[in-house]
């Protein structure tokens, strides 16, 4: 049978050994048969806390203790014991029992500092930690006890010593590491701090088995804000797309490591993606962060105005009111809530919207800055003079205010206000598109082309309605022999057939001139063609190699209209032979006056809604006898034609006009044409015919004022409005001159 001793070195190499259910049956054998063997008593103690069990730990330990009062080992292993039962108190009474007999003892006074630490007494922990340093100093776990010691102090810089001294000690202990990191963002050392920090990532990837350790999460989420705030920087400093990449490392920094994102990352990566242009990125981002947090109105917000960037204007729309659902007293969120609904053409509740703004925040300038443009979007000017007033009277300096102003007293027919607000706008910013090219349409309006004519070019930096680009240079008018000049298309068809005039001279001047034609007036401008010399480029085609570029709006400038005498000449265009047979015979018949008839433009040109006059204004026109009455309308005009009361003279061409040229060969057959300011008044000057033009109060400039004949067309005669909106003095006298032309036949 085995004695004592050999039952005990038999448990300690189990024990030595790992195979601690083996020693724990040994031992308790070995103290069954000598109950008084203190070592085996606190060997025995010993496997039961290594084992977790620190209940019976402490009942073998207190037995051994008796024997042994004041030996260290026992102590300091009972204390431990205690102490994994969570009786902190007799844990620590214990290993000062242990420090007042041996002050050097490295293991009681580090397990002491721990304690203290872990109870939330750092400034208690420090000396037992500087203690345990001292007599165990190759033990990594004393200098990152006392370093978490100082950093929960608030003595980082001391703090990130001892978690360097720990990493030289042990070089893979990540908790170190990522205290390091932790203690250098503290100290504001992002650059160092990330660099600690991203040893952390590395070292505990996804997965890891201390990926859920406390102090890497920290470690993670620290990087992951010290990436936001660059991004954010970087953002802030005009670079979002720079930023966009640092926004996702701190997102993937989180969710690499099993973390979830904050709502507001999310938001933040929206705003840089918005910045740069990533509009689609943009919504997916704010959608993300939305998804987060139903309730994040900032969020919320800023979709909305990713989604009107998107053009996704019902769905900007209802983010905005989810906002303002959460929000309603955010004066921003109404003023974006209106601009999408201005976008999507309900002018009424933009306007409502705009209004909201400014009474919540009556200080807001920008907010009546977008009340005056929604109530110039429901016709009332008067009201949006009064709004940017009120903007202009909360920052005098604010050029945009004098721009719109400028624009809203045009439209009122107060001609030199207008020059005068645009001239304030541009001394507060010179380099303001809008107010140059508004300046430029007042000054051409009121005759002073020699101001007018170079502001007019500053529509070539336009954002709104940009001008193509092209990598020649541009005409100045020169002579161009040996080189190909192309004139391209750019407002719309009447400006096309207004300056074709001017096709010739440019020729003249060259080389060869391509003429860049859409399909509606290719049949008519083929009449201009000299072949290498003048030839049409057709938009429906690929642009032939050209060396100079010149858009067809400039062609008035460079020829310095209204300075020298405008070519008026006409015709300048002619009509197919073969057309003009098939409508003459449509319009055969009767010897009554015929007469073509348009009354609205392009809905979507701005300020459509005061020179287009609409059908029901003609009325006391179509009451005129003697007078046959043809409808050239086409586009949006024709809703008017239904359920529409008309004289038994009237046709309707429209659905037969395939293009121009057919046009073209109606106004030739015709009398006369009564239009608004639309394409055809333009076709029926080019081709020398009569035409009579109703012009609202505030005209383009092209028609300029008081007079009631046109330097462009001989031809033409204008009807002005007297008042603004008045149509009915206008058809008055139209329908009077209309009577004695019909009274003459």
């Amino acid at each position: 049978m085995a004695t004592v001793e050999q039952a005990l070195k038999l448990a300690l190499e189990h024990h030595e050994a790992g195979r601690l259910a083996e020693a724990e049956i040994l031992y308790g054998r070995v103290v069954a048969v000598a109950p008084g063997h203190v070592q085996a008593l606190y060997l025995w103690g010993m496997v039961a806390h290594l084992r977790g069990d620190d209940n019976a730990a402490v009942t073998r330990l207190e037995r051994a203790r008796r024997l042994a009062p004041d030996a260290d080992a026992i102590l300091t292993l009972l204390a431990a014991a205690q102490q994994g039962l969570g009786r902190r108190d007799a844990a620590e009474a214990l290993y000062r029992q242990v420090l007042t007999t041996e002050p050097g003892h490295a293991q009681a006074a580090g397990a002491l500092g721990a304690l203290l630490l872990a109870a939330g007494r750092p400034a208690e922990a420090l000396a037992p930690l500087a203690t345990a340093m001292a007599g165990a100093p190759q033990a990594a776990e004393h200098p990152y006890a006392r370093a978490q010691a100082l950093d929960a102090l608030g003595r980082q810089t001391e703090a990130t010593a001892d978690y360097e001294a720990t990493l030289r000690l042990a070089p893979g202990f990540v908790p170190a590491q990522a205290g390091l990191g932790l203690a250098l963002d503290r100290l504001s050392r992002p650059d160092q701090a990330a660099a600690a920090l991203e040893r952390v990532v590395r070292a505990v990837p996804a997965g890891h088995p201390q990926a859920s350790h406390p102090q890497v999460a920290a470690a993670r989420a620290a990087l992951s804000r010290i990436q936001e705030t660059r991004a954010t920087l970087l953002r802030d400093q005009g670079q979002p797309d720079a930023a966009i990449p640092v926004h996702q490392q701190a997102l993937a920094t989180l969710r690499d490591g099993g973390l979830a994102p904050a709502p507001d990352l999310w938001n933040s990566l929206g705003v840089s993606q918005l910045a740069a242009g990533r509009v689609a990125d943009a919504v997916a981002a704010f959608q993300a962060a939305v998804d987060a947090d139903p309730r994040y109105g900032e969020a919320l917000s800023n979709l909305g105005n990713a989604l009107k960037a998107a053009k996704r204007l019902d769905e900007a729309v209802d983010s905005y009111r989810r906002a303002l659902a959460l929000f309603p007293r955010v004066a921003e969120i109404h003023t974006n809530l209106g601009t999408a609904l201005a976008e999507l053409s309900r002018p009424t509740e933009a306007l409502a919207a705009y209004e909201e703004a400014v009474r919540l925040n009556p200080a807001f300038i920008g907010g009546w800055l977008n009340v005056g443009m929604g109530r110039r979007g429901v016709g009332d000017l008067d009201g949006a003079v009064e709004a940017y007033g009120r903007a202009l009277a909360l920052d005098p300096s604010f050029h945009r205010a004098w721009t719109a102003l400028g624009a809203a007293l045009y439209d009122l027919g107060r001609f030199e206000d207008a020059a005068q607000a645009a001239e304030k706008a541009l001394a507060l910013k010179p380099d303001s598109v809008e107010a140059n090219w508004n300046l430029g349409l007042v000054a051409l309006l009121l005759g002073r082309h020699a101001q007018g004519w170079p502001l007019y070019e500053w529509r070539r930096h336009s954002r709104t309605n940009p001008l193509r680009t092209f990598d020649v240079p541009a005409w100045d008018g020169a002579p161009f022999p040996g080189r190909t000049l192309l004139v391209h298309i750019e407002q719309g068809l009447g400006d096309m057939l207004m300056i074709a005039r001017y096709l010739p001279l440019v020729a003249a001047r060259g080389g060869r001139l391509l003429v860049e034609t859409p399909p509606d007036l290719a049949a008519l401008f083929q009449g201009m063609v000299q072949p290498g010399r003048l030839d049409l480029a057709p938009t429906d085609r690929p642009l032939p190699p050209f060396d100079l570029q010149c858009p067809v709006m400039s062609l008035p400038g460079l020829f310095r209209a209204g300075i020298d005498p405008i070519p008026a000449g006409v015709p300048y265009l002619s009509v197919d032979e073969g057309r003009r047979t098939h409508w003459r015979d449509r319009l055969a018949g009767g010897g009554t006056l015929k007469v073509a008839l348009v009354w609205a433009g392009n809905p979507n040109f701005t300020g459509d809604r005061w020179r287009s006059p609409r059908l029901p204004a003609f009325a006391p026109v179509l009451r005129v006898p003697g007078v046959r009455f043809f409808s050239i309308q086409m586009g949006d005009g024709r809703r008017d034609l239904e359920g529409a009361d008309l004289p038994a003279g009237f046709t309707d061409l429209g659905p037969d006009i395939a293009d121009f040229a057919d046009t073209a060969a109606i106004l030739t057959e015709a009398d006369l044409l009564i239009s608004s300011c639309t394409a055809p008044v333009h076709l029926a000057g080019a081709l020398g015919r009569p035409v009579w033009v109703v012009l609202p109060q505030a005209p383009d400039w092209r028609w300029g004022l008081g007079a009631c004949d046109s330097a462009w067309y001989p031809t033409a005669r204008l009807f002005r409005q007297e008042g603004r909106g008045d149509w009915r003095a206008v058809m008055r006298r139209v329908a009077g001159e209309l009577t004695e032309l019909a009274g003459l036949l």
